[in-house]
This record gives structure tokens, C-alpha cells and sequence, in this order.
């Protein structure tokens, strides 16, 4: 009897190791103990997308409404109800325009006002029924690298933008990787990109888009935590302190940012050749 139970709980510890194996990986971030809790409710970051949007081509949205009443909002809750796209207006909304009105959202710079800078976008993101639209829909995650492609600093053939608004939807893509919402051929076009970007940033002498490089790090340091599959377990550590305390501060002393660059950038390579799978 004694040699039956003890088979039982060697079984049912199998059983646990191996549930604990199948399971989605958790947003590192979420990890952390002093991250804030998401809001509660039906809410999900990057949630599988169920929404077919193969056939919208309806027009963005230029947050008229705020700009008619914000001198009205007595709190910043009511602000951020003001940028709410209609309900008509959403659901027909194309997917390419609803990420160019998510970017345009009035209150992306606000990762500025946060101790922690992913902390400050997903408090935009879970208050705005616009993120909430792009991440539910099968092509959200595409049309988000989409428009980040298209964005620069005046080179041509890019969109120029400001480094504020080039950093919030940076970390608008690092929401993203770290609840891999993105395929392997989509990292690899963005790993290229963030490379590219990040090379423009280095070699400008704008100290400026010294803040960029270190956002582009941020999103390189998630992409190879969570897809790089051939990055050694010492380096993944790292790599996971090195986000978290990014994140919470963004601020790191050069000699670890150099260090951790080193591995994200050999990382993003790889990444970008299709090689970083084992």
C-alpha cells in the first residue's frame, strides 16, 4: 500500500512538471513583484486574437472630442475617457488606421510621468478602448511593426516623428514581445528594424536619441528573453534584470547597458537571420 502512494505522488509530480512546461510563458514584467496589477476584469494584454479584420477599411480617428472638452475633465480618468474612439467609428475602423490612431493617442508621452516606463504605457494601453480594439485583432500585432517601420528620424522614405512619441510606441511593441503576441517571421522584421533604428540613434550626435537607444534596448532585451531560443540561461538572467530594472527606472549605469547591449545586439542578429532557434 505504501509503495502504491508513493508511485501515486511520484505520478501526480510528473504530471505537475510537465503542466508547468506546456504553459505560456509569463510577461517577465508580471514576474515582478512591484509591477502594478493589471486592471481587473475581461482585460487582457495581447490577448489571441479573435477578431476578423480582413475586410475593414474604415477612417482613424483624430480625437476630436478631447480636444473639444478636455478643458472640461476634472480628473485623469475623465481625460483618458475623452480619448475613447466611438463604438461605430471603432469596429469599421482598418486595422493600419487604428494603429496610427493608437499612436496618435493623446496621452502616449505619459511613460514620461512614471517611475517605470512600461508601467507608464500599459496605463494608457488599459485605459483606451482603441489598444484594447488593436490588440484583439488578427492582424493588431502586424499592423503595429507595420507602422513602426514606417517611422524615423527624416529619413527618407520614413515618417518623421518626435523621439517622445518614436519611444512610446517602441514600448508599445515591448508590451507586446514580452506577452508574445508576435510570430517568428514577424520578430525577424523587427529584430532588422530595431537594429537599424538603433544604429541611426548611435551614430547621430543628437544626445536626444540617447533616450531611444536605450528604449530600443529595452524591446531588443525582451525579444531575445522571450524568442531567442539558443541565448545560454546566464544570459537570459541577465537580460531579466537588466529589463526590470530598465523598466523601473530607466536609468542604468553605462558599463551594464554596454554589457547587456552586447548580448541584445548579437541576440537581434540572430533574431533577424532566423538562426536564434534551436
Amino acid at each position: 500500500m505504501k509503495k502504491k502512494t508513493m508511485m501515486t505522488m511520484l505520478m501526480l509530480a510528473l504530471l505537475g512538471m510537465t503542466a508547468c512546461t506546456t504553459e505560456e510563458p509569463t510577461p517577465i514584467i508580471q514576474e515582478d513583484p512591484y509591477s502594478p496589477v493589471l486592471p481587473v476584469g475581461d482585460f487582457k494584454m495581447w490577448p489571441t486574437p479573435t477578431i476578423d479584420d480582413s475586410n475593414l477599411t474604415g477612417e482613424g480617428y483624430n480625437y476630436d472630442y478631447w480636444k473639444e472638452h478636455k478643458d472640461e475633465a476634472k480628473t485623469g480618468d475623465e481625460l483618458h475617457a475623452m480619448c475613447n474612439v466611438p463604438e461605430d467609428l471603432l469596429k469599421n475602423m482598418s486595422t493600419p488606421n487604428l494603429a496610427w490612431t493608437c499612436f496618435n493617442h493623446p496621452y502616449n508621452g505619459d511613460w514620461f510621468a512614471f517611475n517605470s516606463a512600461y508601467d507608464g504605457i500599459l496605463s494608457v494601453m488599459t485605459r483606451s478602448n482603441g489598444y484594447e480594439e488593436l490588440m484583439k485583432r488578427k492582424s493588431g500585432a502586424e499592423a503595429t511593426i507595420d507602422l513602426y517601420t514606417q517611422l524615423g528620424y527624416g529619413q527618407e522614405g520614413k515618417t518623421t516623428v518626435n523621439e517622445s512619441s518614436m519611444i512610446a510606441w517602441t514600448l508599445v511593441l515591448c508590451t507586446a514581445a514580452d506577452y508574445r503576441a508576435f510570430d517568428q517571421t514577424q520578430i525577424a522584421r523587427l529584430a532588422e528594424d530595431v537594429l537599424y533604428k538603433d544604429h541611426l540613434a548611435l551614430v547621430t550626435s543628437s544626445s536626444n536619441l540617447y533616450l531611444s537607444h536605450k528604449s530600443y534596448c529595452l524591446l531588443g532585451a525582451f525579444m531575445a528573453y522571450h524568442y531567442d531560443d539558443t541565448l545560454p540561461e546566464e544570459q537570459r538572467v541577465l537580460l531579466g534584470n537588466f529589463i526590470k530594472n530598465l523598466s523601473m527606472t530607466y536609468y542604468i549605469d553605462d558599463d551594464n547597458l554596454t554589457r547587456s547591449y552586447t548580448i541584445i545586439k548579437n541576440s537581434l542578429e540572430r533574431l533577424a537571420a532566423g538562426t536564434a532557434q534551436v
